[in-house]
């Protein structure tokens, strides 16, 4: 199946189920439970097991995102928050008797601890890095660059650029609701079950 056929599955599958915000019981739900989301499995096992830092989780799975054609969306609080929400579940599916995510958070900060006081975690951050504003070279790297209008004229109308299209709105429907999640965590700073907001959403 070539590049633009398989758009067109998409794009069908997604209007099957084009409204995220239709209330779950008018809907079939397409979407992957988060205790069998690859990426969720991946964090608790290289948090947990490999006691990876949350930025080089960060680097491997936006690397793994970028492998796969896919935006490299990963932040180290878009990380924290999915395993604070997930990993319970997770241990729970798998029979993981007495897991507490706790053991392994180290809070956000790991700096501010040392391995005397129990965690195990050693900062290999270096000297905070000051950005200088007055040099227009230095702020075109770190600013994000919009395509030219040729390109968004005919760019986007590639077969690649379309399948690729395709994929981003499906996986921005499937998580709809995590990005909301995500979005009342950085406005409230608790975190919110995903499925809890979405049932206080259709219940107003």
């Amino acid at each position: 199946m070539d590049s633009l056929k398989r758009a067109r599955v998409i794009k069908s599958e997604i209007e099957k189920n084009i409204s995220v915000l239709t209330p779950e019981d008018k809907k079939v739900s397409t979407r992957r439970n988060d205790d069998e989301d690859p990426e969720n499995v991946a964090i608790k096992s290289l948090r947990q097991e490999q006691k990876w830092s949350w930025n080089e989780i960060v680097d491997h799975l936006n690397q793994e995102r970028l492998n796969k054609g896919e935006a490299a969306i990963f932040t180290e609080t878009a990380v924290y928050s999915r395993y604070v929400r997930n990993t319970p579940r997770i241990a729970t599916s798998i029979g993981e008797i007495g897991f507490d995510p706790k053991d392994y958070m180290h809070l956000r900060n790991p700096n501010k601890y040392t391995q005397a006081q129990g965690t195990g975690v050693i900062s290999k951050a270096g000297k905070k890095r000051i950005k200088d504003y007055d040099n227009a070279t230095e702020l075109k790297a770190n600013v994000r660059q919009p395509v030219t209008a040729e390109l968004q004229d005919k760019g986007l109308e590639e077969v690649e650029k379309t399948e690729q299209l395709m994929k981003a709105v499906a996986k921005c429907e499937r998580n709809f609701w995590k990005y909301v999640a995500d979005e009342m965590e950085r406005a409230t700073t608790k975190m919110y079950d995903p499925e809890e907001l979405a049932s206080r959403f259709h219940a107003i």
